[in-house]
């Protein structure tokens, strides 16, 4: 009978899949969740650089689905109103 590992039986992970709100790129977001002890983690947007945050219990892992489609090159900057 085969144990599971520690990792199976500490987290549950998650696969979010989110659009970014500022080019459209589709990212998919691995997140570990602990049963206690979930700490606020950024990630970012891998086409733009756009900036968001989650509950996870490690730095979550991100992968691109599809690449931006809002025509453009730039980057995302935070403003400070």
């Amino acid at each position: 009978m085969a144990h599971p590992t520690v990792s199976e039986t500490l987290f549950e992970k998650t696969t979010l899949h989110k659009a970014c709100a500022y080019c459209g790129a589709k990212l998919e977001v691995l997140v570990a969740r602990a049963a206690e002890g979930n700490e606020p983690f950024d990630y970012d947007c891998l086409e733009c650089g756009k900036q968001y945050e989650t509950e996870a219990a490690m730095q979550p892992e991100v992968r691109l689905v599809a690449p931006r489609n809002d025509g453009k090159t730039d980057r995302y900057q935070e403003t400070m109103f």
